[in-house]
């Protein structure tokens, strides 16, 4: 039997979900337990989902791991910091997590994440830990923060006669989003924020960081730079044609003159153009440097899958703009990292 308590969790569980993904995702989801798919999204849960956690042929837990993969990956801007792997090892003792924890109240999130639609402050929802297969001690740490985000959109306006006065009208939508933090015995922090309409995060990552200072102390950590892997991904086009595809770099010199070159389209490579390659490469030659990347990594496998990637804004930053799968974004990142 499913109890009340799980039955509620379903349904808000469900809920989630149905504002993090598409029907086509669920229905996947559904499809690979041996469980009917068709249906409106009440149909869905009513009839599909609810009856497969009653009889137990769908565990909530397998809900639960459904919408961390369809909302902790893509759609987001990702800030790398970096510390020594010793001091990494440091932060990931369980007693350490489990001692600030319970100093801030949050045990109860080790054990179960809190679920919330639109929470009235950001607030810590999930507490992970990645424990090593052989049981010698923690692989990683992710803290999973919720948020309500709010955004206006003008629909028209007001003119009152009596006072002369014309009155704009904005309609305000809330949202929910999602923020990770995320740290490797590596020592590699990832701060992922979901995206929004907006090229500056500032206000993002200060209430991340707010939030998990305590867990992860930002002055143990520095920026990751990824000047580098930019540098890298374009100097080794031709060695990389077939696993990765670029439709815009951007390049600067020290004079502080700019260059851009874009492919006319999305599905078109900049490779396709020897003239536009070469003028890039003379600029580079001359004291340039690659500042940002548009470009498409290219799954193993399945060339038809491309996850589209921008290296721009911050020296530590990159984006993400779609959905992705957790693995697609642990290939995407690795990459990144490996050019690095």
């Amino acid at each position: 039997m499913l109890s009340d308590a799980d039955q509620k969790r379903s349904r808000i569980i469900f809920n989630l979900l149905k504002e993090a993904t598409s029907q086509q995702v669920v229905r996947e989801f559904l499809k690979d337990k041996g469980i009917a798919t068709s249906g409106s999204w009440e149909v869905i849960y009513s009839e599909r989902i609810l009856p497969a956690l009653k009889s137990k042929k769908l565990e909530l837990v397998d809900l639960e791991v459904l919408l961390r993969e369809v909302e902790e990956h893509g759609r987001q801007h990702i800030f790398v910091y970096k510390c020594k792997p010793d001091d990494a090892e440091k932060l990931l003792k369980r007693s350490r997590i489990e001692d600030i924890a319970a100093t801030a109240g949050l045990s109860h999130l080790i054990t179960q994440p809190h679920y919330v639609e639109m929470p009235d402050q950001p607030e810590v929802v999930d507490i992970r830990l990645n424990e090593a297969p052989n049981g010698s001690g923690l692989l990683s740490l992710t803290i999973k923060v919720c948020e309500t985000r709010e955004s206006s959109k003008y629909v028209g306006d007001d003119f009152d006669p009596a006072t002369s006065r014309r009155i704009k009208i904005y309609e305000i939508k809330k949202k929910r989003a999602i923020c990770i933090a995320h740290l490797g015995l590596d020592g590699i922090l990832e701060l992922r924020i979901a995206s929004r309409d907006t090229s500056k995060y500032d206000e993002q990552i200060s209430m991340l960081i707010r939030l998990v200072n305590s867990f992860f102390p930002m002055d143990s950590f520095e920026k990751a730079s990824l000047s580098k892997a930019k540098e890298t991904l374009f100097n080794k086009q031709e060695e990389l044609e077939g696993q990765v595809r670029y439709t815009n770099t951007t390049a600067k010199n020290d004079f502080g003159v700019s260059l851009n070159l874009a492919a006319f389209n999305l599905t078109k490579s900049l490779m396709d153009d020897d003239g536009s390659t070469s003028a890039i490469k003379e600029f580079l030659a001359k004291n340039g440097f690659v500042t940002g990347s548009n470009i498409w990594f290219i799954i193993p496998d399945d060339v038809e899958r491309q996850i589209h990637t921008v290296l721009n804004g911050e020296v530590h930053e990159f984006a993400i703009p779609a959905a992705c799968t957790p693995g697609e974004y642990s290939y995407v990142f690795r990459k990144i990292l490996s050019f690095n």
